[in-house]
C-alpha cells in the first residue's frame, strides 16, 4: 500500500537553530565540568575570564533552548503542515527567545532539586578510577545530567507556547478576509 500522508518535516532553519543551541549546550557543559576555562584563560585572558564568569549561565540557557526547541518541534509534528504551522513556529521562536533567561533560570532551580540520597555513583566512579579521576567524572557527569534535567523542564513550556501560538493563528481570519468584511 503506497503512502498517503507525506512526511512532516521540520525547516532547515529550525533544524540549524536546534543543532546551533545542542552544540553551545554541550561546549558550555563540557567546558564547566572539566574547568577547560583554565586553558582558554591560559591563551586568552580576557575572553578566559568572561569565558568563565558566563559559562555556566551559557549552560543553563543553551539546555533551556535545546528543551524549548525541541518542544516546538514535537508539537509542530502534531500539526498538518501548512501556512499556520509554520508562522506558528517562527512566533513559538520568538517567544521562546524572549522567555529565555526566565525559563532557563526556574529550569535551573527545579533541577537543583535532588530526587536520591547518597552519592552512588560517586562512590562508584572513584572505587573503579581512582579518587583524582572518578572525581573529575563525578563533575561531568552532574553537569551533564543537570543540562539534561534543564532540557527535560523547559521541553513542555516550548509545548505550551507552540501551541499558543498555533490556537492563535489558526482561530484569526486571514487579512483578506478582515478587509473584506470592514468594507461590507
Amino acid at each position: 500500500m503506497p503512502r498517503k500522508k507525506s512526511p512532516r518535516r521540520t525547516p532547515a532553519w529550525m533544524g540549524r537553530l536546534t543543532a546551533l543551541a545542542i552544540a553551545l549546550g554541550v561546549i558550555a557543559t563540557l567546558s564547566y565540568g572539566t574547568g577547560a576555562h583554565m586553558a582558554v584563560r591560559y591563551l586568552n585572558p580576557s575572553f578566559g575570564a568572561w569565558w568563565n564568569s558566563n559559562e555556566f549561565a551559557i549552560v543553563e540557557c543553551a539546555a533551556a533552548a535545546v528543551g524549548m526547541l525541541i518542544g516546538i518541534r514535537i508539537g509542530a509534528r502534531l500539526v498538518n503542515s501548512g501556512a499556520p504551522r509554520n508562522r506558528s513556529m517562527i512566533a513559538a521562536v520568538i517567544v521562546c527567545a524572549l522567555v529565555l533567561p526566565i525559563v532557563g533560570r526556574v529550569s535551573a532551580e527545579i533541577a537543583r532539586l535532588r530526587f536520591t540520597s547518597g552519592a552512588s555513583a560517586n562512590a562508584w566512579l572513584i572505587d573503579r578510577f581512582g579518587y583524582d579521576v572518578g572525581m573529575f567524572l563525578d563533575k561531568l557527569l552532574v553537569a551533564g545530567v543537570y543540562s539534561i534535567k534543564i532540557a527535560a523542564f523547559a521541553l513542555p513550556v516550548g509545548m505550551v507556547l507552540f501551541g499558543l501560538a498555533i490556537a492563535i493563528f489558526m482561530t484569526a481570519k486571514p487579512v483578506g478576509d478582515t478587509a473584506a468584511a470592514i468594507s461590507e
